[in-house]
């Protein structure tokens, strides 16, 4: 079994706990257009993750090279510009429980 190496960052902010964080505020967010959030809605969502970590999370998942399930885009509504976070893919992430590694995320 060939072991992958898991960068820093993606063990202190694994995909998973960014979609748990879209799920306890939209029933799908895959589904719901308007399932966006503004960083300051996720830095609530990571209380115990300094703000310069999760941008540098968020950064991170959104440029990963592998299946794209995080975007950003800039929201204009109002008089000023935001950015806004969403999660997206041809299939939903999966926790599996069954891996003893605790960042791996199952397609299903």
């Amino acid at each position: 079994m060939k072991h992958h190496h898991v960068p820093a960052i993606e063990r202190a902010l694994p995909m998973e706990r960014i979609i748990a964080a879209f799920q306890a505020r939209f029933d799908d967010p895959y589904l719901d257009p308007m399932a966006e959030l503004t960083f300051e809605e996720l830095t609530a969502a990571f209380p115990d993750m300094p703000k310069e970590e999760l941008e540098e999370g968020l950064s991170h998942w959104t440029n990963h090279s592998g299946e794209k399930t995080l975007s950003t885009k800039t929201d204009e509504t109002g008089a000023e510009e935001s950015r806004v976070w969403f999660v997206h893919g041809l299939a939903r992430h999966r926790f599996d429980s069954t891996s003893s590694s605790s960042g791996h995320v199952a397609l299903g």
